[in-house]
Order: C-alpha cells, then sequence, then structure tokens
C-alpha cells in the first residue's frame, strides 16, 4: 500500500499544485497559471476499500464516441440553451494520441470564459466540473482537483468531460477591482455563472456524442467548495455529485473580518509587526509538543489549548526562543478570532490551533524588518477589495482591512447581501430527492477558511433535515494536519472523487480515504499516510509505525466537544436562505 501511495503521488505532483488556489500567496499565480494548463491524464489503480483506497468504479457506462466531428462543434449554435445563451470561439482536437479530447472554448452570458474537454475515444458518459478559486478569473483544468481525486481512474484515464470557467470575469484570482460598478458580473461570480456553464456543458456533450450525460459530477476547493454548496442549493438537479473541499461558506465575514483582524491585530506603529516571523518556530514547537499525537497530527484542535506564557519572555528580554507579553496577546487574538465590541464572534470560528507554521506570509511578513502591508501579509489582500468592491456587489464601500469596523454595525453593513453570496441553506431535500450526494472535508490547520465553517453548516442540514435523513447523502471528512486545499507546510494528495463515484453509482457509502503527506512543494517523497473518516468518527493510535495508515483505527470524537459555533451570524444557517438578484439598468434588486 506505501509503495502505491508513492507511486501514485510522484506520478500526480507535477499537477497537484494547481489545486492549491494560493489564497496566501498571490505571487505566484504566474506558476499556477502554467500548472494548470496542463492536460490530466495519468492512469492508476484503486485498491480495496478496507485499506483506504476504494476500489475504482466498475465501468457501468459504455464508451461513447463521437457523432460529430470535433470542429463542428464550433459551426453549433448554443444561442437557445435556457438562460445561458453560449456562443463558442473554438473547437480543436488536443492532448495525446492515446487521450485525445476535443478542447472547446467559448463564452456565455455574461461575460463567462469556459473550457470543455471531451474525450475522443474513451468517454464513459461522466461529466465533472471542475470550480475555481480565490475570486477566479481563470480557468481551471482537471489538474486543478489532482490533488483532491489521486487514483480516480476515469478521471485521470480521460473518462470524462471536464469543464471549467473563469466564473464571468478575467483577472487574477486574487483581485477584486472588476467588480467595481459591475453587478451583473458580480451576481455571476457569487452564484449564477456556474449553473450557466454546466448547462452550456451539458448541451454541448448532447450535441458531440447525441446524448447528455449520464452522470454528472462536481469538484472544487476554497471559492470552489462555496461554488459547489451554491450549486447544491440552489440548482439540485445539475449535479449527482458534488465534493466540495474547504468551502468558504461564509464568503462576505470571511473576506472581511476574518482575514482583516489577523491584520489589524498584529499591526503595531508605523505599520510594523507585533508577532514577527523570528518567534514562529518557538510558537510552533510549543503547539507541537502540546497537542500533537505521536506521528506529528493535531487530530482535533478543539480539545488542546496550548499554555502561552511557557514560551512568555522574562521581564526585560526578548529572544528568537521566546514570546513578549504584547506578541502573546497577539496571538491569543488571532486564536480568538474576531469580535465586536460586545465580545460576540464575527465569524464562524476562530484561527485552528495548529496552523501556526502558514502564518508567515499570511499575517506576518516572512522576513525581519517587512511592514504589514498587502505586498507582505495576503490576509490584507483578501480583506481589501472583497469589503471595498464585491460585498454590495459592486457598489464600492471604501472599506478595506484598514478602515473595516469590527463593530455590530460593521458587520450589519458587511452582510447586506450576504444571503446571495454565502451558501447557507440548510435545506438540502431538493438536491436529495434529485439523487444527489454532498461530499464536504476541511483541513483542521485551515487558516485561509475556517474549518468551524464546515463543521457548522453540517451541523445545521442535520439539524434542519434531521440527522439520519442528511446522512443518506451528505458527510463530511475532517482532516488533522491539513492546510487550505492541500497547501501549506503540509502538502496533501488523496482521493474523494472516487468515494463520490461509487456512492451515487454503486450505492456504497463513503468510509475510509488514506491522506497522504508528502515532504514539500518540490518533492513528492510521502512521508507519512493517516486515515480519515466520516465526522464525527476520528482515529486512534494502535502501535507500529507512526507514519503508516495501517497503524490507526477509527474511533469516537472526544466527548464534550461542540460542533456548533456560536456567532452574530449563525441565525443564517437557516431554511431558504439564500437570496437571488437580478440587474435592470445597473440597479440590482434582490430577494
Amino acid at each position: 500500500m506505501k509503495s502505491s501511495s508513492i507511486l501514485i503521488a510522484k506520478i500526480l505532483f507535477a499537477v497537484r499544485s494547481a489545486s492549491r488556489l494560493l489564497r496566501f500567496h498571490p505571487t505566484q499565480v504566474l506558476t499556477v497559471c502554467t500548472v494548470i494548463m496542463l492536460s490530466s491524464v495519468i492512469s492508476a489503480c484503486g485498491g480495496h476499500s478496507d485499506s483506504g483506497s476504494t476500489a475504482a468504479p466498475q465501468n457501468a457506462f459504455a464508451v461513447t464516441k463521437p457523432v460529430i466531428a470535433c470542429a463542428d462543434l464550433a459551426k453549433a449554435n448554443f444561442s437557445n440553451i435556457g438562460g445561458a445563451p453560449a456562443s463558442i470561439t473554438s473547437a480543436t482536437v488536443a492532448g495525446s494520441a492515446d487521450a485525445s479530447y476535443c478542447d472547446v472554448k467559448g463564452t456565455v452570458t455574461t461575460t463567462t470564459n469556459f473550457e470543455i474537454r471531451l474525450p475522443m475515444q474513451t468517454y464513459t458518459q461522466r461529466f465533472l466540473m471542475v470550480g475555481c478559486g480565490g475570486y477566479c478569473g481563470y480557468i481551471s483544468a482537471p489538474s486543478g482537483v489532482a490533488s483532491q481525486s489521486a487514483g480516480c481512474v476515469p478521471l485521470n484515464s480521460n473518462q470524462m468531460v471536464t469543464a471549467a470557467s473563469d466564473l464571468g470575469h478575467q483577472a487574477p484570482l486574487s483581485s477584486g477591482t472588476w467588480a467595481n460598478g459591475n453587478p451583473a458580473a458580480t451576481i455571476d461570480f457569487a452564484y449564477s455563472s456556474m449553473h450557466k456553464t454546466t448547462l452550456v456543458t451539458k448541451a454541448i456533450t448532447q450535441a458531440f456524442y447525441g446524448k447528455a450525460p449520464t452522470k454528472s459530477y462536481y469538484q472544487g476547493c476554497s471559492d470552489g467548495g462555496r461554488e459547489g454548496l451554491q450549486e447544491a442549493q440552489r440548482y439540485p438537479e445539475d449535479f449527482d455529485g458534488i465534493v466540495v473541499g474547504a468551502p468558504v461558506i461564509d464568503e462576505v465575514p470571511t473576506n472581511s473580518f476574518y482575514h482583516g483582524w489577523n491584520v489589524r491585530v498584529n499591526t503595531g506603529p508605523n505599520n510594523a509587526p507585533i508577532l514577527t516571523v523570528d518567534k514562529i518556530p518557538a510558537l510552533v514547537n510549543l503547539v507541537q509538543t502540546t497537542c500533537a499525537d505521536k506521528g506529528g497530527l493535531i487530530q482535533d484542535p478543539r480539545v488542546c489549548r496550548p499554555d502561552l506564557t511557557k514560551i512568555q519572555c522574562a521581564s526585560g528580554t526578548d529572544t528568537a526562543q521566546c514570546l513578549t507579553a504584547t506578541q502573546i496577546d497577539v496571538v491569543q487574538k488571532i486564536w480568538n478570532g474576531p469580535v465586536d465590541e460586545s465580545g460576540n464572534h464575527l465569524t464562524a470560528g476562530d484561527m485552528p490551533i495548529g496552523g501556526e507554521a502558514n502564518w508567515p506570509g499570511t499575517m506576518v511578513p516572512k522576513t525581519l524588518g517587512a511592514l504589514m502591508t498587502p505586498a507582505n501579509v495576503s490576509d490584507a489582500v483578501w480583506s481589501s477589495d472583497f469589503p471595498n468592491y464585491m460585498a454590495l456587489l459592486g457598489s464600492p464601500t471604501g472599506i478595506t482591512y484598514t478602515n473595516l469596523q469590527f463593530t455590530t454595525a460593521g458587520f450589519a453593513q458587511m452582510m447586506q447581501y450576504g444571503r446571495v453570496w454565502d451558501p447557507t441553506n440548510t435545506d438540502l431535500s431538493k438536491f436529495a430527492a434529485h439523487g444527489g450526494k454532498l461530499i464536504m472535508w476541511h483541513g483542521w490547520s485551515d487558516t485561509g477558511a475556517s474549518p468551524y465553517m464546515s463543521l457548522n453548516y453540517w451541523t445545521q442540514v442535520r439539524n434542519t433535515m434531521g440527522a439520519d435523513t442528511a446522512s443518506k447523502f451528505m458527510t463530511l471528512y475532517m482532516i488533522p494536519g491539513v492546510y487550505h486545499c492541500n497547501s501549506g507546510p503540509n502538502t496533501t494528495t488523496e482521493d474523494f472523487l472516487t468515494q463520490m463515484l461509487n456512492w451515487v453509482e454503486n450505492g456504497t457509502a463513503p468510509g475510509q480515504v488514506n491522506v497522504n503527506f508528502v515532504a514539500s512543494s518540490t518533492d513528492s517523497t510521502v512521508l507519512k499516510s493517516r486515515p480519515v473518516f466520516p465526522y464525527p468518527a476520528t482515529v486512534a493510535y494502535n502501535g507500529g509505525d507512526v507514519n503508516s495508515a495501517s497503524s490507526y483505527s477509527r474511533t469516537d470524537v472526544p466527548a464534550g466537544v461542540s460542533d456548533t459555533f456560536q456567532w452574530l451570524g449563525l441565525s443564517s444557517y437557516t431554511a431558504g436562505a439564500n437570496q437571488s438578484c437580478s440587474v435592470t439598468n445597473g440597479s440590482v434588486s434582490c430577494q
């Protein structure tokens, strides 16, 4: 099993980084854009479910060949698709000899660019829509979800139609200036563009093969996770299976208060950081020695709170091996998360214990002497354009992390269109009635999108629909040691897509998934493998090699932990929470 995991990880390593969506490192966008243009044509084999690698689904659907030439799609008329008139700009055969596909590019109202890849010889009647991350503005590719579908045979052997879009605008993924005065494009990004691209993809698939996809799937992480939940809630018949990772469910408070708080509390006089990068190793060491298990991972940060006084500098001293009282106060505030003037939490969850190694470059400048500016801390980037240009659907507010008000009134101002942006509708009965299945996953060490968002949503869906009903179509994985979308100091791979295919096509509910931890973003050596199970299960160490998945078994989460985090926006997690909008002569109307 270990050698198989290593082989898969090495094969996928060249494309894996494209899935990381880089919420923390916008300077790497050019590298990512290069990677995501690669075609994912990797072939792999599934193992047995008891080893954590669910067997590949049987080819229940026959291989279907095109009924028209690829080039003929460019001549076809797709302007009469309900709510999503489209035009094709190009249709050309691409890929390798044994993994060729018809590469279709086009646009769909209002300003969405899309790309669809239709296998020429190996199509097994499945369609996968790939979400985009950050504020999108680019078109992803199958490699964009490679790290989350490592070993998925139908995807990696060119059996699935795949599609992606830029969600209605063209810009760097960390920029939101495109939304300024552009409410139609903002609404496209908020929820409607993915649906339009899905309709177009199904129509083009029908034209190319003479029949619509037998099964349709969605996979995305970060904002791509949010997009997937919007689909399940607003357009329940679009997909048979939806896999969402690290979903930014609370888009508005996350990209204003959550990221903005981290910058503000660590900003001292003259814009200098209070907590500096040279102190991070001491903090990480304290957290690890206090909270990590024998395998070096923090299974559940809710049950551990390090005593920061153990690394507090003695009076009159200040070295890299200790934190001053002021720096300890910053750490406590970051861990506790943003609060208003009365102490009410402004986001769905605090900063999880265990993500401190990812603070440099995120909320702490990577170099000594650097200032707390967007160029040095990415949390400043993510809390600038959204509150200014995007939160109010294209109406600029003049608000960024520098003047954001952490008050009840400030929260209400930002949340005016929260039910447009945030997929918090807990009634998924229409999706379930369609036969839809939903897999959510979130890393416990995610500093970019709090894992408590996923826990809150999972809990509230079960409260709304009943736990037994919800468990028949929805499951959640909480993964120890994993940062945002498999990125960060712990780079990981796993396969949730095969779990989904087996659930939809064979009726086999999701079970054990093995998560592989590799050495770094430039070294694909598998250092450890850890099993995860559908929440509320966790794992216990049984003895043996601490880095082997076989040394751990399923157990229950610790008693007394809460699956609901109380905050000002919790009431928005309710049935029928979504609002839809229209634009007439530049004026926005929502209901």
